[in-house]
């Protein structure tokens, strides 16, 4: 069934996703996750109810725009610094964990009609002696104002989605023993998961994200409609996405119904239980992808040997629930170069968790741009940023020899 097809199917079963159980979930679906995750919204008001109430604020008109072909997105920006297409994003926020008191926790480029975007997404390069560039965020034609003093940013790329379903069936205590076996080493590498609590009392162990901000995929899902689409959801209940009470006529503007799901409050939800749930298990149905060929033995001994795996840790979990992500989905300090512009509770500026390598090769293969804002042009480049914890893999490998580091880099860019 073609895309086309697909998405018509999506909005025919509409009346067939309220009367199905959420937790029924089947192979028909995940088909329609995947046409709902391709879907192009549209703002209210719309002569289809069930494809209206994007924005009024927004960042992309679908999830497929920001994660083409369930990919990473491409971190380019033209001459002048301007961002192309999409999948970057820019977080704001301030110290205490509020957003911008004017523009919200994400700095939106794109707006429904008679409002206003928030301004334009670029970054600025900076080359560094040894051939590296720093990234810098770079904003023009504010259309709020300043941000406030306090508010710090940091420029997000829209990661790889294969394997976030195996990432979520890692037990918590899987990522914890990791943890344990860090700190017992008492070596230069003792990484830490960050625990999120509960409104009741429970702690659960964050893992998606680039700093593991959400424990589960539907949070993460949720999260993404709410600010990178600014629709209504079960998790973000309120109509006007991102607008703060100071974009007074973004807060006004019409408001999508969606299929007819009702938040707590019993409020109209622009994207309700069963279109999030299908979106949700449509990726975690995308599968781990990672080449570990023959061929790259010595490369393997070499990534091992310097440390490497020490974070970007092959397999992580035991049996069903393990996982090949290479990642100990931990938050390790990177060092100063690679400071975050946005501080959060708890979480330093230079704390990041450890970035799956699982699917590399096609980010290479796409000249994404690698780290979290994509400033990295290779692996080299990438390895070259690491500081912190990182410093003793970055001070081995470069010990090595030219064939040496090229057998290791090959490896790591076969992933």
């Amino acid at each position: 069934m073609n895309a086309r097809r697909l998405l018509a199917a999506a909005g025919a079963l509409g009346l067939l996703l309220l009367a199905q159980p959420a937790g029924a979930l089947d192979p028909l679906d995940i088909k329609i996750g995947k046409a709902l995750f391709k879907r192009l919204w549209v703002p209210a008001p719309a002569s289809t109810r069930g494809d209206d109430g994007l924005g009024p604020l927004f960042d992309a008109r679908s999830c497929a725009s920001c994660h083409p072909r369930d990919g990473r997105a491409a971190a380019r920006f033209d001459a002048e610094g301007h961002l192309e297409g999409r999948g970057v994003v820019l977080m704001i926020g301030t110290p205490d964990g509020a957003g911008d008191p004017v523009y919200g926790r994400r700095f939106q480029i794109d707006a429904a009609p008679g409002i206003r975007a928030e301004g334009v997404l670029g970054a600025r390069d900076e080359t560094l002696p040894d051939g590296r560039r720093a990234r810098h965020p770079q904003l023009s034609d504010l259309g709020y104002g300043p941000l406030a003093p306090a508010s710090g940013m940091s420029l997000r790329v829209a990661p790889d989605l294969y394997g976030r379903g195996a990432m979520a069936r890692v037990a918590d205590a899987d990522i914890l023993a990791v943890e344990a076996e860090q700190a017992r080493a008492g070596g230069e590498v003792s990484g830490r998961a960050r625990r999120v609590a509960r409104p009741d009392g429970r702690v659960e162990i964050g893992r998606f994200g680039w700093k593991s901000a959400h424990p589960t995929l539907r949070e993460q899902v949720a999260e993404a409609f709410f600010l990178d689409l600014g629709m209504s959801n079960p998790l973000h209940g309120e109509p006007w996405g991102d607008c703060t009470a100071a974009q007074t006529a973004c807060r006004d503007a019409p408001h999508g119904q969606g299929e007819g799901s009702r938040g707590p409050e019993g409020n109209a939800l622009e994207i309700g239980e069963p279109i999030l749930s299908r979106v949700v298990a449509y990726v975690a149905s995308l599968p781990v992808r990672v080449l570990d060929a023959p061929a790259s033995r010595e490369g393997a001994r070499l990534f091992a040997g310097t440390g490497c795996a020490t974070c970007h840790r092959p397999e992580i979990g035991a049996g069903a629930n393990g996982a090949r992500l290479f990642s100990d989905l931990l938050l390790h300090d990177m060092g100063e170069r690679l400071k975050d512009g946005m501080e959060e509770p708890g979480i330093g500026p230079s704390e990041w968790r450890t970035a799956p390598l699982a699917g590399l090769s096609d980010a290479l293969a796409r000249n994404t741009g690698l780290l979290h804002d994509g400033r990295a042009r290779d692996v080299s480049e990438a390895i070259a940023w690491h500081g912190g914890e990182g410093a003793g893999a970055v001070r081995r490998f470069n010990a090595l020899s030219g064939r040496e580091k090229a057998a290791l880099i090959a490896y790591v860019s076969s992933l």
